[in-house]
């Protein structure tokens, strides 16, 4: 049995516009898309998981009775939001997670997922490089919007991806 606060590995079952569905133990549970990511990257679920892909989930509610279970990724780490840690210049050596052929923060241009720090993610929206899932890339913040806790970011130099 499952409670609020459990931190699993669970493996991706499908995916939807509007969230992920998981499971751990043969217990499925959801992440819907405001508990992805303290960054809004992405307006579907698509563009951020695949079935089969394993992610890690806290789970956040239990109803027994109704047999669902509710998760988080974002939930695992504190807000950066709250600390200010996405300001205009700030260079981090980000995780490149996928590569998305229409991007929505993009304006539907191919992109690449990126981890900028645990638990937030941010779209890459570059032409004509060539990054791998896992490869480390330097990336700069470009503008940032608090309000809709959005950051646009650009590689450091295109010519050198590696950290």
């Amino acid at each position: 049995m499952l409670n609020s606060g459990d931190i699993l590995a669970a493996e991706v079952l499908a995916v939807q516009v509007f969230g992920v569905f998981c499971a751990s133990d043969k217990q499925e549970i959801q992440v819907l898309i405001p508990e992805i990511s303290w960054i809004a990257s992405f307006n579907s679920c698509v563009q951020f998981a695949s079935p089969g892909d394993q992610l890690r989930v806290k789970i956040i509610h239990v109803d027994a009775a109704g047999g669902r279970i509710a998760g988080t990724i974002k939930g695992m780490y504190p807000d950066p939001w709250e600390s200010n840690q996405f300001e205009v210049g700030t260079i981090f050596s980000s995780k490149v997670m996928r590569h998305v052929d229409q991007a929505d923060r993009c304006d539907g241009q191919s992109g690449y997922l990126v981890e900028l720090i645990p638990g937030s993610y941010a779209m890459l929206c570059e032409q004509n490089i060539s990054l791998t899932p896992g490869e480390h890339c330097s990336v700069i913040v470009n503008a940032v919007n608090r309000r809709q806790h959005a950051v646009r970011i650009s590689l450091v130099s295109p010519n050198q991806k590696a950290c």
